[in-house]
């Protein structure tokens, strides 16, 4: 691992639960010196990505810059949000688009104008793997030898999932078989319906994105999902055309 990978991990340890760090703190969990500890620090305030707060750090103004600038260039969200908007609209239902990277699956951008209830996993806080319609989707669709390792190092061991290799294995192969997955209340306790479907790089046939539906069983309701997947389907494809 270079030097640059080791300072970018300190930006690792944000979390829900760790929002302001101290040079301690990235020193015991990145096994650094507190000289080299503090000389991370230092060189990512330089860059905006960290902000000094007393005698700790919070996540600096680059941050948001940077997030700007992916809602207006990265092209499936810059070409697809007005699509999305267009079949919240239509639907009523609250609409995602989620990547995976990094090991992560992000909600990079939501449509909604429902107000009832809170969304758990709102854009920008990672869903856990392979749980939830629009997870299950970005993982099913990843390469052979990525599955596996998404397996090892996210599933096998973890006490959340009650899922051999196996069985894994042939759900993935549904969901890809299938071109869409319907989850129910996965995320929350909220009872909450996921509907998502893939969107692919034409030049290469690689996933970037998913695309989902989310809503209460009586959203779903007044239409099929046959009519529902159907819609998605079409989104993703239009989302794929504009971006590709």
């Amino acid at each position: 691992m270079t030097s640059l990978n080791k300072m970018l991990n300190v930006l690792n340890i944000f979390g829900p639960d760790s929002l302001v760090i101290n040079v301690d703190d990235i020193a015991k969990k990145l096994s650094l010196s507190r000289a080299t500890a503090y000389r991370y620090v230092r060189e990512l305030c330089d860059a905006g990505l960290l902000t000094r707060f007393d005698k700790n750090y919070t996540l600096g103004p680059k941050i948001i810059e940077l997030d700007w600038m992916m809602r207006q260039y990265n092209p499936i969200i810059s070409q697809g949000h007005e699509i999305m908007a267009q079949l919240s609209k239509s639907t009523e239902l609250t609409v995602y688009m989620s990547m995976f990277c990094d090991g992560h699956i992000i909600n990079t951008h939501i449509e909604s104008d429902n107000k009832e209830y809170t969304l758990a996993f709102g854009r920008g806080r990672a869903l856990p793997i392979f749980k939830g319609a629009q997870s299950k989707v970005l993982v099913a669709n990843q390469k052979a030898f990525r599955l596996k390792k998404i397996y090892d190092e996210h599933i096998a061991q973890n006490e959340d999932y009650d899922m051999t290799w196996d069985q894994f294995n042939t759900e993935t192969k549904r969901i890809r078989r299938n071109g869409f997955c319907v989850t129910h209340n996965e995320l929350n306790n909220l009872s909450l319906t996921g509907i998502a479907a893939p969107i692919f790089n034409l030049e290469n046939n690689e996933i970037i994105g998913s695309v989902a539906f989310l809503g209460t069983a009586s959203e779903f309701e007044p239409t099929s999902l046959v009519v529902l997947v159907e819609h998605l389907k079409q989104a993703a494809s239009a989302i794929e055309r504009c971006a590709n």
